[in-house]
């Protein structure tokens, strides 16, 4: 499908960037991101800037091409976000302008351009989308694109060119090597394929399309494995992203998942919810098939795995499919003035943006890179000690003195130890710490401060909705749009405490006496 003009891209990239703006943390309009994920992985980014090997001298379980994008945007900027904002420009464009394509492969009504520019809005205004700078927001451009085409073989059997394919295994390439488990929808969508493929005679075009993609997930795998390779860190690349993520990853040792027997039940039932407009419309089959491999499998995965709610960001891909509700509609003023107020709802309930124009938004972490800043000297090394990583380093333009700079979710000892040993060198100056935002459940976050430091800033601030252990308020936050439920149950916002400990010098030790 060919554009009608240049208007239309244009106008969808002009789009782009004021959504993005308006709902990524890491647009000018904040001022940072409070996201610990999206600082661990800035930095990670500053530090192999600055020489250290991935993996190797600093850590966390990732795929490396996320990390590389870091290391490119830390080039851009050491102390902020906003070569990550212009990533999310681009892949709010790339997402939006397929899902036109998909919209437009089942209608020419004009309401096509409208409603791409509301399922942006939606998918960016929604609670899913979190801070910015998350794994799933950087795979929604990639899945629209190759939804968009494997729809158009299964309703029209119109194979992609092969330079389409190409750029489709490159996009496979890039989802392996960030967050393998993605890779569930590809594996949905090649079973339903083959099948259509087979019943229609077409297994020569789809081998031809396979043999492409893979190739495309070749040139998109060599420069990863070439730069390991290079650096004699091969082994550290298998032992992070496959052996931690399969085997030691435990993201229940937080409160990310409630421990219920209905949880996994709920996230199966939010299925249905989603694919209602596909399998109630009067679809060709084979569109049907594919939506239910691609759909289904990816979502089996999420039931029978650890899962954060964002991850459920990713199910926005299959938003074009709405348009099975108005494939017949010819828009009127009664239509823009609809999708208007919902987009205003939507915007109006946006933790971000609420939270920003109230001024409540969380920045005490700047606060606590001021007093660093302030006082600083040759031995001011930092340490997030047993916490996750709050923006300190990215903030004070400080690199970690360690390779296991904060807590993850991987429940190893070693990781513990190594901070207790950094502590105890006398190295470390000052020790900061995050409480309440995540509810730890598990002994291994609960080391105690050495008693040779000494607290110099405690504050709470609001940090935002989190995942509610009870069904009705799990609903509420994965509601799109959720403003339908905003009158019948509150929100739940959690208190985090944001603590800087300064290690005594030795006259102070001493005044102080034992314990």
């Amino acid at each position: 499908m060919k554009p009608a003009n240049y208007r239309e891209p244009l106008f969808l990239f002009l789009f782009a960037v004021l959504i993005t703006t308006l709902f990524s943390t890491c647009s000018f309009l904040y001022p940072l991101n409070p996201w610990d994920d999206a600082n661990v992985y800035m930095t990670i980014g500053n530090a192999m800037h600055s020489g250290r090997e991935l993996y190797v001298d600093i850590f966390d379980h990732k795929g490396p091409v996320l990390y590389l994008m870091h290391e490119m945007a830390a080039i851009l900027s050491r102390g902020s976000f906003v070569g990550i904002y212009l990533v999310e420009i681009f892949c709010s464009f790339i997402f939006m302008w397929y899902s036109l394509h998909t919209i437009r492969l089942f209608t020419s009504s004009k309401v096509a351009f409208p409603l791409t520019l509301l399922l942006g809005w939606l998918t960016l205004s929604s609670d899913l989308f979190y801070f910015g700078d998350s794994v799933e927001e950087f795979s929604l451009p990639i899945l629209a694109h190759c939804l968009y085409f494997m729809l158009r073989f299964a309703r029209n059997r119109q194979a992609p060119l092969w330079w389409q394919s190409l750029i489709m295994g490159v996009g496979l390439g890039l989802i392996f090597w960030t967050k393998f488990n993605i890779l569930f929808f590809y594996i949905g969508g090649i079973m339903s394929l083959t099948y259509i493929a087979w019943k229609h005679l077409q297994l020569k075009e789809l081998r031809h399309t396979v043999q492409y993609v893979t190739l495309g997930f070749v040139l998109a795998t060599v420069p990863v494995l070439a730069y390991f390779t290079a650096h004699g860190t091969v082994s550290a690349l298998i032992d992070a992203y496959f052996v931690v993520n399969i085997f030691q990853y435990h993201g229940t040792a937080t409160n990310g998942e409630p421990d219920f027997w209905w949880f996994p039940l709920m996230k199966l039932a939010i299925w249905a919810v989603f694919s209602l407009p596909i399998f109630l419309a009067k679809a060709r089959w084979e569109v049907k098939l594919l939506i239910f491999g691609t759909y289904s499998v990816l979502l089996f995965s999420f039931a029978t795995m650890t899962v954060q709610f964002y991850y459920f960001l990713l199910m926005y891909v299959f938003s074009p499919l709405v348009i099975y509700f108005f494939r017949n509609h010819t828009p009127s003023i009664r239509t823009y003035m609809v999708i208007c107020l919902i987009g205003i709802a939507s915007a109006a309930t946006n933790w971000n943006i609420v939270t920003l124009l109230n001024g409540t938004f969380p920045q005490s972490v700047l606060e606590m890179a001021e007093i660093i800043n302030a006082n600083e000297s040759e031995d001011s090394e930092v340490l997030t000690f047993s916490s996750y990583d709050t923006g300190i380093y990215q903030h004070t333009r400080h690199l970690p003195p360690n390779k296991n700079f904060f807590m993850s979710s991987i429940l190893d000892p070693a990781i513990r130890q190594e901070q207790a040993d950094w502590v105890a060198s006398g190295k470390v100056r000052y020790l900061v710490r995050e409480i309440g935002a995540i509810i730890t459940c598990h002994e291994y976050y609960d080391a105690p401060i050495p008693n040779n430091y000494r607290c110099i800033y405690d504050k709470e601030e609001l940090f935002r909705y989190r995942l509610i252990t009870t069904p009705h308020k799990f609903l509420w936050n994965l509601t799109y749009p959720r403003v339908l439920l905003k009158y019948f149950m509150d929100p739940i916002t959690v208190n985090q405490r944001m603590l800087i400990y300064e290690r005594m010098t030795q006259e102070e030790n001493t005044k102080k006496g034992p314990n």
